[in-house]
């Protein structure tokens, strides 16, 4: 949704800017972002709106200086002002890069496997291999990311501990977001995909053996793989 003192940018602006510059609100409107949300990388945004990059570039400025936008040095582009004071976790997350945040689940999530092998009940079990099963029968990206965002969040929520559930849950939001599909329709591969549903049965076997230490294993193994698939 577009904020009223942001849809007053085209005021005073020549025709050719005014152009361009309602190409990218209708742009924000049509993706429903709004303040906080993360817009497309330059390259990307430019060919979306039809106009160069450098006239991207001189829109963006504008806008940066009106205060409708802000510009990270390394994460990107973001409507509205930037943020005063702590941001919050889920906030970080959600703006990190799909490398910051892979390196992040690398240090958590093994962690978090092992302990829902000790606390998991036999009916987070079964959720657990339900979602796994689910990730085996989808065919488009968009079931994929949702059944295999819904395992790791059935495994965090088997850990019966709301923070890691939490940080799982940002983990998935981010994950659902334009960076992260663009990657995975670029390099994932048929081949790539079965090899991730064989580790996902593999996590799965050993929860049901309750071996803390191979589950951590099992989850990391995934992991890596998972970022050897999107970065090798």
């Amino acid at each position: 949704m577009i904020e009223p003192d942001l849809a007053q940018v085209t005021k005073s602006e020549s025709p050719s800017r005014s152009v361009e510059t309602n190409e990218l609100l209708a742009f924000i409107e049509q993706h429903e972002l709004a303040e906080g949300d993360k817009l497309p990388p330059e390259r990307e945004l430019a060919a979306e709106l039809g106009i160069s990059r450098r006239a991207l570039r001189h829109l963006l400025t504008r806008m940066e200086l009106d205060g409708h936008i802000w510009r990270g040095r390394r994460n990107g582009t973001f409507l509205g002002r930037r943020t005063v004071g702590p941001i919050s976790v889920d906030q970080r997350i959600k703006r990190g890069s799909p490398a910051f945040v892979l390196e992040t689940r690398l240090a958590i999530e093994p962690s978090m496997t092992a302990i829902a092998a000790v606390k998991a009940s036999e009916a987070d079990l079964l959720h657990i291999e339900t979602c796994m099963r689910r990730t085996a029968e989808v065919k488009n990206d968009e079931d994929w990311i949702k059944w295999d965002g819904a395992f790791h969040l059935a495994i965090a929520k088997a850990t019966q501990n709301d923070v890691l559930v939490g940080l799982v849950t940002a983990f998935n939001e981010a994950r659902s977001t334009g960076d992260w599909q663009a990657l995975r329709l670029v390099t994932i591969t048929p081949e790539k995909r079965r090899k991730t549903i064989a580790h996902h049965r593999t996590i799965c076997e050993m929860l049901r053996k309750r071996s803390a230490d191979d589950a951590s294993r099992a989850m990391r193994d995934h992991l890596l793989n998972t970022q050897r698939n999107l970065f090798e």
